[in-house]
């Protein structure tokens, strides 16, 4: 779990697809990935990149 946040971190711009629902995490519960989408959702904003 810490290398997919690791890579997630280092690659905002497909934080961001997962949030749109355009890539799917495989392996992850649904309820691990509303949780990491949360946690990266102020990571995002902080980026100058806002989810809707």
């Amino acid at each position: 779990m810490m290398k997919l946040i690791q890579y997630l971190h280092d690659n905002m711009d497909i934080a961001k697809l997962l949030h749109e629902g355009k890539v799917s995490l495989v392996g992850v519960t649904e309820q691990e990935q509303v949780a990491i989408m949360e946690a990266f959702e102020e990571d995002i904003h902080a980026d100058g990149v806002f989810w809707s």
